[in-house]
């Protein structure tokens, strides 16, 4: 029988849905961010379709041709808006993905797959819309775009030479360059460990306090979490190694720190907005506080809680949200995050909202990381599952439990096969996954630790995702580190 995360029977169709709180579908711009409104933000899809629209009809027409015109016409009045509210329009297609400026716009990139890898098939990475363009000029820039296939441009000379011919003086067509963050330092590893031991230290505080009723100073939360937003900044890759940290004995604090880490990795591949993740990093980190007032031992009970044990641990995010709200200094949007990360995405969590209304961006990313590290930790009524497993499940619930396009940055983020996981490589060969490659989530880093006879061998860090490097090894299965009594935090750098 399915159970939830504190041991009670569920229906078959609801396993693992209380441990993968969701929110809503309220858009992923709901906030501001990188120098664009919420409502710029939102606007964008308007500005894609209307691209879409005018490629769809020079496709059709030539440029003369009134659907052309009207299309072209279409396309200039939303990009006008922008234009007169004093921003440009940047827009950037890159791994499947859309920017604009440098705010991914996840659900838009489902949206419109097609355009994208048309855009990016023909070497147009960048597209921005300059004060000044008219309707012609777009229409010489529809007949730019429909130039494909590939092979074609190559003969024309490429995007670039094809664009100086064409006289776009306000639209700018060219390639994009996304900053790579493979490399892990030596500074970077002590800096992120100083980061999650300053986060431990802080949750423990915080409980402390809780439990005996004193107020909260807001400075040290607020450093605490500038601090992970900083490190995940400066190398996403550290600090996803060390979210997989746990123990047993703490999990609560461990559980709060890593989430907080899960949060704003994911945060990050969304916007580089410190404001926003400064405020995600703090409602992450407290998103539990509400369990410091309720008995320990309703929160490790091994069986199924009664009736009222389970209505009590509900309460956990409304008492969290009441210490967050009476904390003088802390971002108030950080309360959101906590009341509502339990909600799920089709809103059949908990607490219950009269009238229903769409949960913010921030709740939504806590969920997802929420329930990720909740599945893959050793709790009181609940064995971990395999960092894999639990991918799946997350992937599984993509669409009722979590926002879908938030799951599929996630597993983007982590890869299928996560940081820690323990494998099983088809050489025969065992390995720890290190993080995973931008150039395919199945074929992670790894570091083989063992040897095709099982002897425990000098660590080889082999990059899956190169075929020169990897040798034709890919990951044959994933193994449960206590069945063959491998410690894997031993062959990482935490």
């Amino acid at each position: 029988m399915p159970v939830d995360e504190f041991g009670n029977a569920l229906p078959d169709d609801l396993e693992d849905r209380a441990i993968a709180p969701g929110l809503d579908d309220a858009p992923l711009s709901s906030v501001s961010t990188g120098g664009y409104s919420a409502e710029q933000l939102r606007r964008a899809r308007d500005v894609l379709a209307r691209l879409a629209g005018l490629r769809h009809a020079r496709r059709l027409y030539p440029d003369e041709h009134p659907a052309v015109i009207a299309a072209a016409r279409d396309l200039l009045e939303v990009v006008s808006s922008y234009h007169a509210e004093g921003s440009e329009v940047t827009l950037a297609f890159y791994d499947g993905e859309v920017f604009l400026g440098d705010v991914l716009l996840a659900e838009d990139s489902i949206m419109f797959d097609q355009l994208i890898r048309d855009m990016a098939s023909i070497g147009a990475g960048s597209l921005a819309f300059l004060r000044g363009v008219d309707v012609d000029e777009l229409g010489r820039l529809a007949a730019v775009l429909v130039l494909a296939p590939p092979d074609v441009m190559a003969i024309e000379g490429g995007i670039a030479t094809i664009v100086s011919h064409a006289h776009l003086p306000h639209v700018s067509v060219g390639a994009v360059s996304i900053v790579r963050e493979d490399l892990i330092s030596t500074d970077d590893i002590a800096a992120a460990k100083t980061a999650y031991t300053g986060g431990l230290d802080l949750m423990r505080h915080v409980d402390r306090l809780i439990r005996s009723s004193r107020s909260i100073a807001s400075g040290h939360i607020k450093g605490t979490a500038h601090s992970l937003v900083d490190n995940v900044l400066r190398n996403r890759g550290a600090m996803l190694e060390l979210s997989g940290l746990k123990s047993f004995d703490e999990y609560t604090f461990y559980h709060s720190v890593n989430v907080a880490i899960l949060a704003l990795a994911l945060g990050s591949m969304i916007t580089r907005d410190y404001r926003f993740l400064a405020s995600l990093g703090t409602g992450a980190l407290l998103h539990d506080m509400g369990k410091s007032r309720i008995d320990n031992a309703v929160l490790n009970k091994q069986g199924p809680l009664t009736s009222s044990e389970w209505e009590e641990v509900r309460k956990h995010p409304v008492y969290g949200a009441e210490v967050v709200a009476v904390t003088p200094g802390l971002d108030r949007s950080a309360i959101v995050c906590v009341l509502e990360h339990h909600m799920r995405y089709d809103m059949a969590g908990y607490p219950e909202r009269t009238p229903a209304r769409p949960q913010h961006l921030a709740s939504r990313i806590v969920a997802v990381a929420d329930a990720y590290d909740a599945m893959t930790s050793l709790r009181p009524y609940s064995a971990p599952r395999l960092q894999p497993d639990a991918m799946a499940i997350i992937a599984r619930d993509a669409g009722s439990a979590l926002d879908p396009a938030l799951v599929r940055l996630f597993v983007r983020a982590l890869g299928y096969y996560p940081p820690r996981s323990l494998v099983q490589l088809d050489s025969g060969e065992t390995a720890v996954v290190v993080r995973p490659t931008a150039a395919d989530p199945a074929r992670p880093l790894v570091r083989i630790i063992a040897g095709v006879d099982g002897r425990i061998c000098e660590p080889v860090d082999v990059d899956l995702s190169d075929e020169d490097a990897r040798a034709g090894r890919t990951i044959a299965s994933c193994i449960d580190p206590s069945v063959i009594n491998i410690e894997v935090a031993d062959f990482l750098y935490s």
